[in-house]
């Protein structure tokens, strides 16, 4: 079986893990503060749920998006872990077209 057909909890939850610090380790520090900031913005004006959708057009167009979007994952990750966010059990489809109407997680503020 190719590594693609793999399950395992484990496994899957360490490759998530290091994606997300790749992807973290190489998007730009200005951007990541700035989503960081829209992500608070985001959950101060919307406290009982937002998806990401909502926090990238609070990023000032002056800032470039980082090569890998999946970077707003991280962003998301250190909300969280600074109390400042939490994840719900609800879904929304994305409206960003090159997400496919891809689910994403309702967060809510701390």
């Amino acid at each position: 079986m190719t590594d693609q057909l793999t399950f395992d909890d484990t496994a899957s939850a360490v490759a998530r893990d290091h994606a997300i610090q790749r992807v973290d380790q190489h998007a730009e520090p200005d951007w990541k503060e700035h989503a960081y900031t829209a992500v608070l913005e985001t959950a101060r004006e919307q406290p009982d749920g937002f998806i990401v959708d909502d926090v990238w057009p609070r990023i000032p167009d002056t800032v470039e998006a980082p090569h890998e979007l999946r970077a707003m994952g991280a962003v998301m990750r250190r909300a969280q872990r600074d109390g400042m966010i939490v994840p719900t059990r609800d879904f929304l489809l994305s409206a960003r077209v090159t997400a496919h109407r891809n689910p994403r997680r309702v967060w809510r503020s701390a």
